[in-house]
């Protein structure tokens, strides 16, 4: 027996629990749904370097292949502006499953699907993608205490650059050892997967309330929060050269002749596991503009670095500049973002801002590709560099003016 206060009902030991902390970021919800979206993106990011691949093979042309990626782009952005109404409007759960479930259904149909069905069933995987992912991050951001949504935001984005790095490597191998079906079938497998954990993972979240769900109506007020607009804005000028980076890295390789092209996303991956904790919790601590301005000056140096590479050391350095830029500036407008909105918009600052990524990444793909057509692809890395500066000039102006507080 413990003692308890006058008057009250003695209390056993073994009944009293022993609470999480009230700011506590490992919850078991937490992890959970960091593993959905682990699981999500491992299986996801196993089509695009296979897929276009595979419409050449059966007979489609290089511009149907680049299709595979453009119109999924174009999709998930729709999808994704729309999110935080359809969330607010349905919940988390309902969206991810039925998210999840067309992202399985158009995988498993490539399979016997000719061109014009692929890029069809592509269009459609994009909804889900962009409805699923939104949902997903939108149960983090809720489930973390906002005292440490910088810390929480640094983990959740690291599953997705995680599967992102290491996934494509993996998908090449399978279909070189066997065939696309291989390909899709691990892919459905690791989609499918993620449901399991589903459950623990939303279990934290506050119930919704009873009685009929309301009808929220698509407006551009429903769609635009305006609290994540700057961060938005911003981060779309990051996902530019970013998209130069992904789309064009091994075009460049070739034009400076360089084989081990590769080890630039092994560094990259590297620094923003590195940098991941530490940048989370300062972000917590000082807020962001001691993160944004130092994350910007190493971006810029790095895609100047990288335009100048001829030999694996210059591409190493550019890589960890790059990394460590990429991965201080993302998650922190992604929870500056979060923290500028009210509790029931955070879906739809959610859906905002990764809508601005694949924005960044559509522009990103034709402008910096057109560059690169008309000078070459080392002139187009430093190019992309004016997006950095831009977002400076942006951000140190609203920070002068003060809208860049909150």
């Amino acid at each position: 027996m413990t003692i308890s206060p006058a008057g009250a009902m003695p209390v056993k030991a073994s009944e009293i629990a022993v609470a999480a902390p009230a700011d506590a970021v490992w919850t078991g919800s937490f992890i959970a749904l960091l593993l959905v979206n682990l699981l999500l993106c491992f299986g996801f990011y196993m089509l695009p370097p296979t897929l276009p691949a595979y419409v050449i093979e059966i007979g489609g042309s290089p511009f149907q292949a680049s299709l595979v990626i453009g119109t999924f782009s174009i999709t998930s952005l729709a999808a994704r502006v729309i999110s935080g109404t359809v969330v607010d409007a349905v919940g988390e759960r309902t969206v991810i499953v039925a998210g999840i479930a067309l992202i399985a259904a158009t995988t498993l149909g490539f399979v016997w699907s000719p061109v014009s069905g692929i890029l069809l069933l592509r269009g459609l995987q994009g909804i889900g993608w962009g409805l699923s992912t939104a949902a997903i991050a939108t149960a983090v951001y809720k489930g973390v205490p906002q005292s440490r949504r910088g810390e929480g935001s640094g983990y959740y984005a690291l599953t997705t650059i995680a599967a992102a790095s290491l996934t494509p490597l993996l998908a090449i191998v399978l279909k070189n050892a066997s065939d696309i079906v291989l390909v899709l079938a691990v892919s459905v497998a690791l989609t499918l997967a993620a449901t399991l954990l589903l459950k623990s993972g939303l279990s934290k979240l506050p119930p919704r309330p009873a009685g009929p769900r309301r009808h929220v109506p698509i407006t551009a007020k429903s769609i635009f929060e305006p609290g994540a607009l700057l961060p938005s804005a911003l981060c779309f000028l990051v996902s530019m050269p970013l998209c130069g980076i992904v789309a064009y890295l091994v075009l460049f390789g070739a034009e400076r002749h360089l084989e081990r092209i590769w080890i630039f996303f092994i560094g990259y991956a590297l620094m923003i596991l590195a940098t991941r904790p530490f940048i989370g919790r300062l972000f917590d601590r000082r807020g962001h503009a001691v993160i944004i301005l130092p994350g910007c000056a190493a971006m810029l140096l790095g895609l100047i670095t990288l335009s100048l590479a001829d030999s694996t050391l210059l591409l190493v350095i550019s890589s960890l500049l790059f990394g460590f830029g990429y991965g201080a500036v993302h998650p922190s407008l992604h929870a500056w973002a979060v923290n500028r909105c009210p509790v029931d918009r955070k879906a739809a600052a959610n859906g905002l801002f990764l809508s601005a990524i694949d924005l960044g990444y559509i522009v990103g793909a034709i402008v910096l590709g057109f560059v690169a057509e008309l000078t070459s692809f080392a002139l187009m890395y430093r190019y992309s560099a004016l997006a950095i500066v831009a977002l400076v000039v942006i951000y140190v102006f609203e920070l002068l003016h003060g809208k860049a507080q909150a």
